[in-house]
């Protein structure tokens, strides 16, 4: 069915724009520079920018050339880039300050263009808007709503007979369930660095943010801390959850793109990740997978949460050789005709209230929970710096090898946060 996805902003809850809004104007026909205009995104985005690009280049008549790159590679490569004069006119960023391709991080330096006299921007959500926004001005253009939550094979889980859990109690019989009939839980790929941080956003949903919902505010005028925080509640339960036997055997021998295979297989049933990558993960299973969503629960309440904060964002280069084009294309991003080319490519909650899209079950089952009010922020989003979220990377895999215990890993972020 063709639903209106109406955006709720609900307490800690961040918003975020879709690619369509009403007042963005057709694109014109630019004609200098003539140099081809340039793109970069990640993988989890590639079937949907594939499909605006080629639909794009039909109207225009541009040269265009995309280029595609996995998560951790894209954030650790765009600042080089940038810094050296060779990255793309229009390219994938991040909100806040949270992480290496994030607008805070890039802005610092003044590599993004300035975006606030758009047509689009005044219809941006404003506690959206505000975290796009440095000093004010605006530096990207926001997709769609993200999260973090079970994506699951629905197939898997209807062999076993088994309910989704509510409550962290019921999680770990689960586990125990899950693995008595010799399949796993949560396929879990941490050699991939940036997928370490996602049970802990889960988790910390329940543990952190459902009692101190502006803990990143105090983190920052320094109030609060890491250490003594539900953070190490966090902690102690994925490291529970993996000696409950949550978890595939190795998951720091497994990457991200192993997990998927692990859930398409049926050997194991989900995998903990942010609906970004569910596009992914669904174009590699067989044809008829249905996949599902449920919360992870962090805590015994029964009404789990979900981190929650803006999907992919655009922004256009400031030193880009062809600012003319990529100007233009983050605009027609930002129309209705666009919105539908993406959507029908990859499914997603687009956070506009005007957009129309149709969700399947894992984005309505989201989407439910968003409009539940039963969110929490997406916690890098709301870092000032990239170094916080690394030490995250570094002493999650610490954890899982034994090198660090959660107090380690604590004062590791603290030190990160204060640098």
């Amino acid at each position: 069915m063709k639903l209106r996805y109406i955006a709720v902003a609900t307490g800690v809850a961040v918003a975020g724009l879709s690619l369509s809004a009403c007042s963005a104007s057709e694109p014109t026909s630019p004609t200098e520079p003539t140099d081809a205009l340039t793109i970069a995104t990640t993988s989890n985005n590639q079937g949907p920018m594939e499909a605006v690009v080629e639909a794009y280049k039909e109207k225009t008549g541009l040269d265009i050339n995309l280029t595609v790159a996995d998560t951790s590679q894209f954030q650790t490569t765009i600042r080089t880039q940038l810094s050296s004069g060779t990255a793309p006119d229009v390219f994938t960023v991040w909100a806040g300050g949270g992480n290496p391709g994030a607008i805070d991080v890039l802005q610092e330096a003044g590599y993004l263009a300035d975006l606030s006299d758009r047509d689009w921007v005044s219809d941006v959500d404003p506690g959206t808007a505000e975290t796009l926004q440095i000093d004010g001005k605006t530096y990207g253009l926001p997709s769609k709503l993200d999260a973090v939550g079970t994506i699951y094979n629905k197939a898997t889980l209807d062999e076993l007979g088994l309910e989704i859990p509510m409550t962290y109690s019921e999680l770990l019989s689960y586990c125990g369930d899950v693995a008595s009939a010799g399949k796993v839980a949560f396929a879990l790929g941490i050699q991939t660095d940036w997928v370490t941080q996602l049970v802990p956003y889960a988790l910390v949903a329940a543990t952190v943010y459902a009692d101190d919902p502006d803990f990143d505010g105090q983190l920052t005028d320094g109030s609060a801390t890491f250490a003594g925080s539900g953070w190490g509640d966090a902690f102690d339960k994925y490291l529970e959850m993996d000696e409950a036997g949550c978890f595939n055997a190795d998951p720091l021998g497994t990457d991200v793109t192993a997990s998927y295979e692990l859930v398409n297989s049926g050997e194991a049933v989900g995998v903990v990740q942010v609906l970004a990558s569910y596009p992914q993960i669904a174009s590699t299973a067989a044809e008829g997978t249905e996949f599902g969503f449920f919360p992870l629960p962090g805590d015994d309440s029964g009404e789990p949460s979900i981190a929650r904060g803006i999907g992919v964002s655009f922004a256009v280069n400031e030193g880009a050789k062809n600012k003319v084009n990529g100007l233009d294309f983050v605009d027609w991003l930002a129309t209705p005709e666009a919105t539908s080319i993406w959507f029908d490519a990859a499914p997603g909650i687009p956070a506009l209230v005007t957009t129309e899209v149709e969700l399947d079950d894992v984005m309505q089952t989201a989407a439910d929970v968003i409009a539940a009010g039963r969110t929490a922020p997406m916690p890098d989003q709301g870092w000032p710096n990239a170094k916080a979220q690394s030490a995250l990377f570094i002493g999650s895999q610490q954890l899982f090898s034994g090198q660090a215990g959660s107090d380690d890993v604590l004062r590791s972020m603290d030190e990160a946060f204060a640098g």
